[in-house]
């Protein structure tokens, strides 16, 4: 069974996945750039948490891209990478209303 648990310097949002379902998102402090970023889970091939790379922003569609990479298998052996988009789907001006709370 999945720890629950949440710490100190971590909090949950609620959100809307792509299948429109409510979900909680755990957001936590990146240690290697000091960013709010939602935490995404392990890798299933070495059960390594995934590390935040980078986030990239679109201002074309709003969308905020927080992209993850596996740290713990060999280069060679890395699957895809996992990428979180975010958009609170309201007009432009307000888009960034929910990047906001990340950071």
């Amino acid at each position: 069974m999945p720890d629950n648990s949440i710490s100190d310097d971590e909090y949950k949002l609620s959100a809307i996945n792509t299948r429109n379902e409510a979900i909680e998102i755990v957001v936590c402090k990146c240690h290697h750039c000091n960013e709010n970023v939602p935490k995404v889970g392990v890798c299933p091939d070495c059960k390594t948490e995934y590390a935040h790379v980078k986030t990239v922003e679109n201002p074309e569609t709003g969308f905020i891209h927080f992209i993850y990479e596996c740290s713990g298998c060999p280069p060679e052996k890395r699957k895809a990478q996992k990428i979180i988009k975010i958009n609170d789907g309201t007009e432009s001006s307000r888009k960034h209303d929910l990047a906001k709370g990340f950071f």
